[in-house]
């Protein structure tokens, strides 16, 4: 996956995290969920990024 891929998944995963604390409150166990789904694609971004500059050296 690109890094443009990333970030668009990345900043929906993030918008569709604000509506749903808005809607249900932070502790609703469905916006638990969707920040932990947020944090994974955060850590997999890092990953990628990570990974290319381990191959530069």
């Amino acid at each position: 996956m690109g890094n443009d891929e990333y970030k668009d998944r990345i900043e929906q995963a993030r918008q569709e995290l604000n509506r749903m604390a808005i809607e249900y409150g932070m502790n609703d166990l469905r916006v638990l969920r969707q920040s932990v789904k947020l944090d994974a694609l955060l850590n997999e971004y890092t990953d990628c990024l990570t990974d290319k500059d381990d191959q530069l050296y």
